[in-house]
């Protein structure tokens, strides 16, 4: 997944980003170091540092890519029903998840190593709370239903399918399922 470079500073992120991944999937996330994925991208550490100040802004990196491009997605229905927009979303996700298990399992032990979930809140808050609007706008999302709170319910539901997932994949049987069923869960009881 890799993103749109602008100019020789976004080429070389990418670069340091391809490069990171790779080593997380070969070598795992804790057994990479800031050198290790300077010298496979070919720069120095120093240049990896100024695009990276932790080796945990990386998997960050990684989640507002697939964010962007579930987001991207969406935006492109935007005649569709709210909770449907919301469905694919996670769907497009988890697609992305699924397609490279042994990276979203080292990205999301680099995040929490980063202590991501506790300093940040989590990007799909920011991508979901609009749709939830839109859908009360139209009458698809209860009037009476708080938007942020239901934000964060999708949310939570979804990371702890993830962290599930990566703690055991083969506890969950299909991931795209599990996830799926949940967020049907929670849009179930928002529903207008």
């Amino acid at each position: 997944m890799s993103g749109v470079g602008t100019g020789r500073g976004s080429s070389t992120r990418d670069v340091l980003y391809g490069a990171a991944a790779a080593l997380f999937v070969e070598r795992g996330y804790e057994d990479t170091t800031m050198a290790d994925i300077a010298a496979r991208a070919g720069t120095s550490r120093r240049t990896a540092f100024n695009h990276f100040p932790s080796k945990g802004d990386i998997p960050m990196l990684w989640t507002r890519r697939m964010a962007d491009v579930a987001v991207e997605v969406i935006t492109r229905s935007a005649g569709d029903p709210a909770p449907e927009r919301i469905r694919a979303y996670f769907r497009l996700i988890s697609g992305l998840v699924e397609a490279e298990p042994e990276l979203t399992r080292q990205m999301m032990l680099g995040w929490t190593a980063a202590t991501g979930p506790i300093r940040y809140e989590s990007q799909l808050l920011a991508d979901l709370r609009p749709l939830l609007r839109e859908g009360q706008e139209r009458g698809e999302v209860a009037a009476t239903v708080d938007v942020a709170e239901a934000a964060r319910t999708l949310s939570d539901v979804y990371m702890g399918v993830v962290f599930r997932w990566v703690r055991d994949p083969d506890a969950l049987g299909s991931f795209q399922e599990v996830a799926g069923g949940g967020i049907d869960l929670v849009l179930s009881a928002v529903r207008a």
